[in-house]
């Protein structure tokens, strides 16, 4: 049942969401009330892996700052939370699919993914950032990249950009990178640690949670250039729903609530982050 502090906000979310479906389609109000009708929220995650912002552990608990942040927008809409394991390249059609409501999973927002979700408001720096194993003598800095072997996953953005980022440095008369994708993190740092891969890249925060887990193992490489956000996605059809996160992820911010569970799981509060998303 919701509790009684969380009761007006309710309220005002269900009319703020009466008042938008008569704008649009009746069926565009649907995923929020079917949430309120089956009192559950279903959250799609990958929780193979990505460290502070959410993992799985042995007991199959799922955990992290994304996992707090989901129980905290289920709670703001007065229902229950279920978290729904995906792996990351199927995660987006999963979502296509309504396997699950929307994604709260780490996912930076990309203009070529707004092309297929709706974008809540940014909640996390998902900047992306490189790391090499600190006995790695020749990767110390960005400008040890060129011609090294650069391990990204399989079916994210910062795989887009590791060739980007690749063909930048050859148009400036450099070696490019040699880019390798895996399915999962813990895979790629058993490569870097055997030699197989110099660095990989992934966001800022999620690096920045293993190098807290293992301290002195990473070195982290910062100055690729790169600015983006963390944001949860639903469906394109979904305005109520995402009216309704976009609410509660607010709230998380005015409340201190987001700033405290980024100090508890990244070691601080993440600072600038904007209202809203600028995709570019």
């Amino acid at each position: 049942m919701p509790n009684a502090r969380n009761t007006g906000f309710t309220r005002r979310l269900a009319l703020a969401a009466f008042a938008l479906g008569l704008a649009v389609a009746p069926a565009a109000a649907d995923t929020l009330a079917d949430v309120a009708a089956r009192h559950k929220l279903v959250v799609g995650v990958e929780a193979g892996g990505t460290g502070a912002i959410i993992s799985q552990q042995p007991d199959g608990k799922i955990v992290g700052l994304d996992a707090e942040l989901s129980d905290y927008v289920a709670k703001k809409l007065g229902v229950e939370l279920e978290m729904v394991p995906t792996a990351w390249p199927g995660i987006i059609p999963a979502l296509l699919s309504s396997r699950f409501d929307l994604i709260l999973s780490g996912m930076t927002a990309t203009k070529a993914r707004a092309e297929k979700v709706a974008f809540s408001v940014p909640y996390g720096d998902a900047s992306l950032v490189a790391a090499a194993m600190t006995a790695n003598a020749a990767m110390t800095s960005a400008a040890d990249l060129p011609g090294k072997t650069i391990g990204v996953l399989l079916g994210t953005n910062t795989h887009e950009f590791a060739k980007k980022y690749g063909a930048t440095l050859e148009a400036a008369g450099k070696k490019g990178l040699t880019i390798k994708t895996y399915d999962d993190i813990p895979a790629m740092l058993v490569e870097m640690a055997n030699g197989n891969i110099d660095a990989l890249m992934l966001p800022a925060p999620i690096i920045g949670g293993y190098l807290a887990k293992r301290p002195g193992q990473f070195r982290l490489i910062d100055g690729l250039g790169d600015k983006s956000w963390f944001a949860a996605a639903v469906r394109k059809d979904d305005p109520t729903l995402l009216a309704a996160v976009n609410a509660a992820l607010d709230a998380a911010k005015a409340d201190g609530t987001l700033a405290a569970l980024q100090t508890k799981w990244l070691g601080k509060p993440t600072e600038g982050i904007p209202a809203v998303l600028d995709l570019k």
